[in-house]
């Protein structure tokens, strides 16, 4: 369940806050994301031990809904972490809901930095001006009409 191997490059998990390759000593679980949500509380086992969420292609959104699930619904709060088949691409997702870590390959670091830094603000962050908020909010505009 992990990359190939060539010689020349090494694996390491991607800390999507903090942008930097990081070691994990221990990951308990890893669920494949086809695995029913509903279904992934049993398997969790140790409350203070991190999860994996194996992803077997890329274009297979189950394994963020896995992932929204344990932490919105399961409450799981320790590291979650993505493995398997994923692009830089979705780095800013991964980490919008609710992944801590991605495993990539070494040589991959700077493509994913690079992708974070380029994801546009959460709409929280854009709402969070008096200005903006009274672009989105319908009464607001109302108001403005009368």
């Amino acid at each position: 369940m992990g990359h190939a191997c060539d010689g020349r490059t090494r694996d390491g998990w991607f800390d999507l806050s903090s942008t930097r390759l990081v070691a994990l000593d221990r990951i308990c679980p890893t669920l494949n994301a086809s695995l029913p949500p509903a279904d992934a509380p049993a398997h969790l086992g140790d409350a203070s031990c991190p999860v994996g969420i194996w992803f077997d292609k890329f274009s297979d959104g189950r394994g963020f809904t896995l992932a929204r699930y344990l932490r919105e619904k399961a409450r799981f709060t320790d590291a979650l972490l993505a493995d398997g088949h994923l692009i830089p691409d979705q780095a800013d997702y991964l980490r919008r809901c609710g992944f801590s870590h991605v495993r990539i390959r070494e040589d991959q670091a700077a493509q994913w930095r690079r992708s974070l830094a380029l994801a546009p603000p959460s709409m929280q962050q854009v709402l969070a001006s008096r200005r903006e908020r009274g672009r989105h909010d319908p009464s607001a505009r109302l108001n403005q009409v009368e």
